[in-house]
């Protein structure tokens, strides 16, 4: 394959350029398809006439702005809206998990929670488990707490370290627009925005047919020595106000964060390891904290991975989509 781009003359890279440009991107792809699955389970739901008719005009909006965007990208007119295309994302998918709560309907029973609880009495109660916890505190349990509130900017820090480290606008091997595939354009904020959205919005789709509830909720102390933070007040502040009030299963923060730990990984090794380190952190606080179950931690870890091995393989071998324009890496 390299040597069939090497050999490329540049009207055929053109030529090629011309044929993909107006098909849209996979992130934007992704977003298309979930916010019409979202309008479409809203009218079925029973929503009132003020909430349906707010998801639709966001919906609708959101897929204008991405429409608009993906022109300006084929016409590579506006350097200003090919950064914007990039970090769109980083208000959309909060659009999308709010959504995604209009469809929770909790279960009083308790039933899934119940079979989740005892999973995590074994786990928590390990003799082990409170070893390592007591050897640590107080130290310990403050880093996870820290671990937890790095779940909300490890996302936009992905974007921000692929900027910093001069990857934001490559794609392929060189500074500019490179084929990497036949009748392909990449680059690596489109694959990080592939294989974090494929995570995330794979958990926003999933969770409604999860009803668990957050089991801080119903639990009433934390393993281990040690009580309440600082710093865990403020975990509890920012999910009152602006969670959906249910845990998703799988974890929404784990995969999003493993995903985006893999894809940076792929283009900055080193700044991937510490992003490896973060999402393996989040993926214990969840548990420790009880802001999730250890099944929904498990299972997030496991559709990142997963989402960031179906954007290698789309990215790679899709013809389907363009490249994201030269924003911020030059």
């Amino acid at each position: 394959m390299p040597s069939q781009v090497a050999t490329m003359t540049s009207p055929e890279i053109e030529a090629r350029q011309s044929a993909s440009g107006m098909r849209p991107s996979l992130p934007a792809v992704l977003f298309y398809g979930y916010f019409t699955y979202i309008t479409v389970e809203i009218l079925l739901f029973p929503l009132s006439l003020r909430e349906r008719a707010l998801v639709v005009v966001l919906n609708l909006l959101a897929c204008a702005t991405l429409l608009m965007l993906e022109r300006n990208a084929a016409s590579h007119r506006s350097r200003f809206l090919a950064v914007v295309r990039d970090w769109l994302p980083c208000i959309l998918i909060l659009v999308a998990y709010r959504e995604a709560g209009l469809l929770f309907v909790p279960d009083p029973s308790h039933r899934l929670d119940s079979v989740f609880i005892r999973w995590d009495e074994m786990i928590l109660g390990n003799s082990w488990v409170t070893s390592v916890l007591a050897v640590g505190f107080p130290w310990l349990q403050r880093y996870l707490e820290f671990a937890y509130f790095l779940c909300y900017p490890v996302v936009p820090l992905g974007v921000a370290t692929l900027y910093l480290t001069r990857q934001g606008n490559r794609a392929g091997t060189d500074g500019d627009a490179t084929p990497v595939s036949a009748g392909r354009y990449s680059s690596p904020v489109e694959h990080y925005w592939t294989a974090v959205l494929m995570a995330a919005l794979t958990c926003y789709v999933l969770f409604p047919l999860f009803p668990l509830t957050p089991p801080r909720e119903l639990f009433h102390d934390l393993p281990g020595p040690g009580g309440a933070s600082g710093l865990r007040g403020l975990n509890h502040w920012l999910l009152n106000r602006y969670a959906v009030g249910a845990s998703l299963f799988p974890s929404g923060h784990v995969a999003s964060a493993t995903a985006a730990a893999l894809a940076i990984r792929r283009y900055a090794p080193r700044a991937g390891l510490v992003f490896l380190l973060v999402a393996a952190s989040i993926t214990v606080a969840t548990v420790y904290g009880r802001y999730h179950y250890a099944a929904d931690a498990l299972a997030g870890a496991a559709v990142g991975l997963l989402a960031f091995i179906a954007a290698e393989h789309f990215t790679r071998r899709s013809s389907s989509s363009k490249p994201w324009p030269n924003t911020g890496g030059s």
